[in-house]
């Protein structure tokens, strides 16, 4: 018994050595040596300076319609977004009060007209006798003159016949004077009257007004069966429903702007893809309450956004063709201020950082520009900049998936180093 234990023992033993010597032959894969970095080629190209402001969506031209008459708000056709076109009813407003005295006036209208007709006719008689009385009078001076020349009349009878035609065409004269006064006085009178109806008739047309353009709504300040007043525009309608973004700017970016200049829009009502607008309008001088500029940037024709959405303008100055530029996460700060980025050269032990001063000069929302330091062909570290050294050995890794791994990997490795620390 006491050997066969003896037997099992040595067997385990044998057991152990042979499992100690198989792990010692394991190899451990060593880590790939240098820093995982990114990098990007320095090519020339175009660039410019941006800034990026609040704006809002504004009608290019906005029509305020204010009711001419005031009084009850009887109907109401239209409501904000309508489209509406040019002539189309918009609401009518309650002309009881005006047209209340229009029935008195066409009364009085009658009546004096039959006045006026029976006044009128009356002289139209008196013309008619006095026209009677010069043909008797002419008559009577035809009848003297005969017997006169027949030795039956005196001259004096001739003299005498040709007074009384005078004075009966004095009296037709008179007749007829006094019927074109007695016309006149009709005319004045009906005409007086006359336009006091057609001034109510036309301040009841107020009543219904109309769109004076084509366009969409955008504002409806009153309600059905509230009461209209010329206080404050009723409607404003945009004209044909032409729509701008518009963004106040300082003095400084103004000076750099121009119509027909491109800017960039993003309207996040509709999206969050900027979309490229054009300058269209630069004021002459700025804004008497805010100092700023209030510049005006259409939009593509298929961007349709509603009146009152905020946008976010993106202007564009000091456009240069042909410059190089970096990341601006590229670029490193050390002292007193000093700008450096790190390139990747290639020597015999490998790739290596090693670190560039350069001097900067314009900065939009991405890039840099590099004034000098850098020659186009340089490969400049745009990620894992900050863990370098100048000389330090680097790996150039591509994509963020490679690039995370690296570095999470790197970290790890500082942190289990300072664990046994």
């Amino acid at each position: 018994m006491e050997s066969k234990r003896l037997i099992a023992a040595a067997l385990a033993g044998a057991m152990l050595f042979c499992a100690g010597c198989g792990g010692q032959e394991e190899t451990v894969e060593e880590a790939p040596s240098g820093t995982a970095v990114e990098v990007m080629e320095v090519v020339p190209g175009p660039m410019s300076a941006s800034y990026s402001l609040t704006g809002q969506v504004a009608a290019v031209s906005s029509v305020q319609v204010f009711p001419l008459l005031a009084g009850q708000v009887l109907t109401l056709s239209v409501e904000e977004g309508d489209t509406v076109r040019q002539g189309q009813t918009l609401f009518t407003v309650d002309t009881s009060t005006v047209t209340s005295t229009m029935g008195a006036l066409q009364e009085s209208y009658s009546a004096t007209r039959a006045a006026t007709d029976s006044a009128v006719a009356s002289a139209q008689l008196g013309v008619e006798q006095a026209q009677l009385g010069v043909e008797q009078a002419q008559q009577a001076l035809d009848n003297a003159e005969a017997l006169l020349e027949v030795g039956a009349a005196a001259e004096q009878d001739v003299t005498s016949a040709r007074q009384g035609l005078q004075q009966a065409q004095s009296a037709l004269a008179q007749a007829q004077a006094g019927v074109a006064q007695a016309q006149a006085q009709q005319s004045a009178s009906l005409a007086q009257i006359q336009a006091s109806m057609d001034q109510i008739t036309t301040q009841a047309e107020l009543g219904t007004v109309t769109a004076p353009c084509a366009g969409t709504v955008t504002a409806v300040n009153l309600v059905r069966g509230g009461m209209a007043s010329s206080a404050q525009p009723a409607v404003v309608i945009a004209e044909n429903g032409e729509v701008e973004v518009t963004a106040s700017v300082a003095e400084d970016v103004f000076m750099n702007l121009a119509v027909g200049d491109t800017a960039g829009v993003t309207i996040p009502v509709l999206s969050d893809e900027m979309v490229e607008g054009t300058i269209s309008a630069l004021p002459a001088a700025a804004n008497a309450q805010t100092s700023l500029y209030d510049v005006s940037v259409s939009l593509p024709s298929d961007v349709e956004p509603p009146i009152g959405a905020f946008a976010t303008v993106t202007f564009y100055t000091d456009r240069r063709d042909d410059t190089l530029s970096v990341p601006t996460e590229a670029i490193l700060t050390g002292a007193d201020d000093e700008q450096y980025v790190f390139v990747v050269d290639t020597y015999a032990e490998g790739d290596t950082a090693v670190r560039i001063p350069v001097e900067t000069g314009l900065v939009n929302s991405t890039d840099t520009e590099i004034l000098s330091g850098l020659s186009e062909g340089d490969r400049v570290v745009v990620k894992g900049q900050s863990y370098l050294s100048d000389g330090a050995a680097v790996r150039i890794v591509t994509g963020e998936d490679d690039f995370a791994a690296d570095t999470e990997g790197a970290d790890e490795d500082t942190a289990a180093a300072d664990g046994e620390a």
